[in-house]
Parts: structure tokens; sequence; C-alpha cells
């Protein structure tokens, strides 16, 4: 749309670029100062109860970052030209803060250190934990230190301001070289992935048109006038509901909580009020963000959400509401996206095996085009693997059990870049079904064992849910330093610079943050975590078959949806919209994709690509409409300790 590209190849495009192109001081020093302020804005929105931005495709205080350094940029270039930032130099930005912001978000380090932090403080005689499993813990993974978790819980003091941070350096550090480590292994995955994805493959990554739009100077976008309407449409509807908030005599418009419509509380009688919690908000950065989702794509995810819904109410009607997990959408929503990682690398197996080749061959004059040489890719995601791996069993994992969670996190991974690669879908949460609880229900808890179980639990401080997934965020600022002119291998080492900063600050500014404002503000992910350890303990079962076919039909499905589309043009229904529509994430935005789609095919039908071309620009609007009001009310909100209008529940 925005990105009109040259009509020369992928190859000659490449190496007309300067791998390090893009990698300035500056750009790196400006990344360096906006990733601390980033993951301060994210941590303590989260303790006051602020919107949550990494739980969505598309982080909007990282985009709002980009637009004031860009236009802080045009504003001195203006005076000293030489002070004007490229489009490269902002990709480089770019990389560096989203990938700062994915690991900060929600489902990373700000579950990671609740979860890490709990279970020696909540111990109980009547929750029988000392009894059950506290005796196994590895010292080293947790704190232990009484005095250490007071002054995380309920001292009220800055965390340095007492001798208690000792016992929390090490646990920070082990957990942020797992996480540093993990980091890794998926760049490495995204290094032999890229070229295949962007180059051959040409996906469309539909997430990052707001930010390429931004970046480059010739879209227009910051002086298009259907983009300011966009703009002031979502801002104002924002604004009003944030004053709503603050006054309730203020009325709140659509995509504000206290205005959303649950179908789900009027249908009371049974089979219909197993339909559960249907809220029916339209948001407009969601509907910005789902127009330039592919029409099949979006038409499959709000379709497959209202399956969804009817299938619940035939599982009640039938008599199946009784089953455990019944009707077993998150087993097969997990199911789907172990198919679609699978079916994404035999698509891409002639590229892999030529990957493979240059590896095994030794480095290439062309791999200097590259993020990594394919070697290093190769062998250090395969070095990155084994020390996940002897982690896992140092501490107490079994060799199948460490693998088989590696393998199956792994999957995830691709599963989701490819997702937002090909289709942009603005929510992958895959919600309490990660690998640990895929392998205890086709295992079973007692065949499992306590030390798998007791890692299971500690691993939940990433597997919880796959929101602010990285891998990403990884590979779409390599999609941008294509378009904009970046060198990859720029792009690569701002990332790893990016990693190596944000995972052990996030850490820093989280602990410190608890011990302020008490630690038991965000307990409530250890109480998961460590309730279903214990559940598991006390009743360990054998394999829930249930589960276990639950899997097999999604994957199933999956294949039959992707086999469909392969054989006719005219099907309509997508794989990965299956995938993404059991998702907890996909209530709160099916309504505003199915918004959004039918806007799009009245435009498309009626007016072409002629019409669609200016209409992005409102879309774009609003989403940018939204994230700037957003941040306002985040802000106020932080600097006043009290919640304020949260657009991302």
């Amino acid at each position: 749309m925005h990105t009109t590209e040259p009509a020369i190849s992928a190859t000659s495009r490449r190496q007309s670029i300067a791998p390090l192109h893009g990698l300035t001081a500056r750009a790196v020093l400006i990344g360096l100062v906006l990733i601390p302020l980033n993951i301060l804005f994210m941590l303590y929105g989260y303790i006051w109860g602020q919107s949550r931005p990494a739980t969505v495709s598309l982080i909007f205080n990282v985009v709002i970052s980009l637009l004031l350094v860009r236009l802080v940029s045009a504003c001195l270039g203006r005076l000293w030209p030489r002070l004007r930032l490229s489009p490269a130099e902002l990709v480089i930005i770019y990389a560096m803060l989203t990938l700062a912001a994915s690991v900060a978000g929600l489902d990373q380090v700000q579950t990671m250190v609740p979860v890490v932090a709990h279970p020696f403080w909540h111990a109980t005689p009547e929750n029988r934990w000392e009894e059950l499993f506290l005796g196994q813990i590895p010292r080293w993974l947790t704190v232990d230190d009484h005095s250490a978790l007071w002054a995380y819980f309920d001292s009220n003091m800055p965390l340095f301001s007492t001798p208690y941070w000792r016992p929390w350096l090490r646990v920070a550090l082990v957990w942020s070289g797992f996480s540093l480590v993990l980091l890794w292994v998926m760049l490495c995955l995204t290094v032999i992935l890229r070229r295949n994805w962007i180059e051959e493959s040409k996906l469309s990554f539909p997430v990052v048109q707001l930010p390429l739009a931004i970046i480059q100077p010739r879209s227009g976008l910051l002086s298009n006038k259907l983009m300011w309407i966009g703009f002031s449409v979502a801002f104002a509807m924002d604004m009003l509901n944030g004053l709503h908030v603050l006054y309730p005599a203020v009325p709140s418009l659509l995509g504000a909580r206290e205005a959303a419509y649950d179908l789900g509380q009027q249908l009371k009688s049974m089979p219909w009020s197993a339909i559960g919690w249907t809220p029916l908000n339209v948001f407009p950065f969601a509907v910005g963000l789902a127009f330039f989702i592919p029409l099949d794509l979006a038409f499959s995810s709000w379709f497959f959400y209202v399956y969804w819904k009817v299938v619940r109410i035939l599982s009640a009607a039938i008599g199946w509401g009784r089953l455990p997990r019944s009707p077993w959408i998150d087993e097969q929503s997990h199911g789907a996206y172990q198919m679609l990682a699978l079916a994404s690398l035999w698509s891409s197996r002639k590229h892999l095996a030529e990957a493979l080749r240059s590896a095994i061959s030794g480095s290439r004059p062309e791999d200097v085009w590259e993020p990594l040489p394919y070697r290093i890719a190769l062998l250090g995601g395969l070095a990155g693997i084994g020390a996940l791996t002897l982690f896992c069993c140092a501490a107490g994992m079994t060799l199948a059990a460490a693998l088989a969670f590696l393998a199956l996190y792994l999957g995830i991974s691709i599963a989701v870049a490819r997702i937002r690669a090909e289709l942009g879908s603005p929510v992958h949460d895959l919600h309490k079904i990660g690998p640990e609880a895929v392998l205890t229900e086709a295992l079973g808890p007692k065949s499992l064992g306590k030390p798998n179980l007791i890692m299971f639990t500690f691993f939940w401080s990433f597997n919880r849910a796959h929101r602010s997934h990285p891998m990403p965020h990884q590979i779409e600022p390599m999609k941008m330093a294509e378009v904009a002119g970046a060198g990859q291998r720029a792009v690569a080492i701002a990332l790893g610079l990016a990693a190596v900063l944000a995972v052990p600050l996030a850490w820093v500014i989280m602990l410190d943050a608890f011990c302020r404002y008490g630690g038991w503000r965000q307990a409530g992910k250890g109480y998961e975590a460590f309730n279903r350890l214990s559940s598991w303990l006390t009743a360990p079962g054998g394999t829930n078959w249930y589960s276990v076919i639950a899997l097999g039909v999604g994957a199933l499905f999956t294949a039959l949806l992707g086999a469909a589309r392969l054989r006719w043009v005219w099907w309509p229904f997508h794989p990965a919209g299956f995938a993404v529509s059991g998702s907890w994430s996909m209530a709160l935005f099916a309504p505003s994709i199915l918004v959004s789609w039918l806007a799009k095919t009245v435009i498309l039908r009626y007016g072409g690509m002629t019409s669609y071309r200016p209409a992005s620009n409102f879309f774009l609007g609003m989403i940018l409409g939204e994230f700037v009001a957003g941040t306002f009310w985040g802000i106020l909100g932080i600097l006043q300790h009290r919640p304020m209008y949260n657009f991302l529940p």
C-alpha cells in the first residue's frame, strides 16, 4: 500500500544495501535511551491497572515513540539537515523498541517475576505446599529468603534501600540468562526462515503497515486529510471514554468496557447459557488493524469465533457440558497452531534444504547480506537448544520432557510468527494451553513426575499466553528493513543489543516497582501457576483422552482447511482464522474484525483498489488516534497512581 517497491529482483535489492546500513551510533543511542522509558511505561501501567500494550500485535507505546522520534527528526532536519534520521535508522530504533517491549510484556517478564516470587511466601498449612513440593524446588530458581520476600511483597520501600535485594540478584540473573538464550534460539530460527518468508514468498506483514508509513516520508501519512479524519474520530471517542471514567455523568461510547454489551449475560437458560462471555465491544484501533488483514483471514476469524460459540451451545445441548474442559476448544487451537508450524516448515522445505547445505559447506559471500551467516544461525540455534535443555535437566526435568517442551514451544513460536507475517492477526494468545498443559494432558501428571511438573509450573511465566511472543518482533523489523533499505545484519545487531539491555532491566524495574508498591498487587499469576501444580500433585491422573483427541482434531481440521485452500481458489476459510479464533482475546476483538471486514468488502466491491488505497489512510488514522489517546490516559494514570480509561482490557 504505502510501500511500493522498485521493480528489481529481491537479490539485487538486498545486495544494493550495505549490511550495516542504518546501524549508526545515534540510532543505537536513541534506542538505548527509549528502551528504559518504554519499559517504565509498560510496567508501571501494569502496576496501576492501565492498558497492557503487548497483548496485541502492534505495541502502541512503541508506535508513539517512533512517531515522536520521526517528528523531532523532521523538525531538527529543517534547521540542520544532517540531523534528520533516515528511514533505515528509524527501522533500527523500531526494532530495538518493539523487541524490548515484547520481552517486558504481560506474557513475558510481567508474568515471570510474580511466578518466580510466589511459592515460599504463599505456602500455608492449609494449602500443604511445603509437604507437596517446596522441598523439591531448586533454590536457584526462586527466592526462599523470608526477608527478601517481605521486601518484595510488603515493605513498600525501594529495592536497593535495604540489603534484601541480594537474593533477588541471583534469581534475576538466572531467569534473564534463560530468556536471552531462548531469544537467541528464536533469532536463529528467524534468520533461517527470513529469506523464504520475506523475499521468496513475499508475505505481506500487515502489522507493520503503520510503522512503515510513519518512517517513510514519501508515504505522506502525516499530511493526509483522511488520516486526520480517522485520527480525530478515534481520539475523540477515547477522550470521551476517558472522561467517563473520571466523571461518570459523561457518556461513554463503543470501546469502553463500561459500555460493553455482553450477550452471554442475556442468555440465562441451558443450553444457550453455554455461549459464555460474549462482549460486543468495537475498538477503533482494532478496526484499523483488521483493515489490513486479508479478507479471507478477517472473514475466517470472526466466522470461526461464531462457530466456536455454536459448538459450545451444541456441546451443552447433547450433554457434553459435564465433561471437564468440554468442548476442548483450547486443545483444538493448540493442535491447529502446531499444524500451522509444520505446514510453514513444509512450504519452506526447499529454502530450508538450501540453508542447511549452506551451513554445512561454510560461509558464502552472499551471507554477508543475511542477518547472520547460515552456519552461525544453525550451529548457534542448536547450541542454544542444547543450553536450554541442560538448564531444564539441571532443574530436575527428564531429557525427554525437556526436549518435548522445547519442541512444542518453538512450534508455537513459528506458528505465531507465520500468522503475523502472512495474515497480520491482531491477537494470538493461545491462552493457558501451552506446551506444559498439553504434555500433562497427554501423558498424565503421575507419569511425568514431580520434578517435571515443578518446572512446568515455573514455565507458566512465559507460557500462560503468547500475546507478547518475541519471535514476530524479530522478523517484522527485518521486513521493514527490506522495504526501507536498512541492512539485515544491522537489524540483527540491534535486536541483540535490545535484548541484552531489556531483559535484565525489566527485571530490575519490576522488582523495584513491586518493592515500592507491594508485590501482592499482581500475585494472581503465581496463584494460577502453583494452584495448578497443587491440583496435579493431589489428584494425579493419567492420559486425558478427550484432550488428546481434541489436539488431533484441531491439527487435522487445520490440515484439511489448508488443503482446501490449495485446491479451490474460491475457498473462503483460512486455517489461521480457525487457530486464532478460539482464544480469549478474540472474544474482545471479533466484533471489531467483523466491522472492518464489512467496510473493506464494501470498499473493494464498489470502489476497487482506487478507493482502497485512500481509505487505508483513514484506518491508519484510527489506529494512531486511539494509540495517542491511550498513551495520554496511561501516563496520567501512572502519575496519579490510579486506573484511567483502558482501551486494551
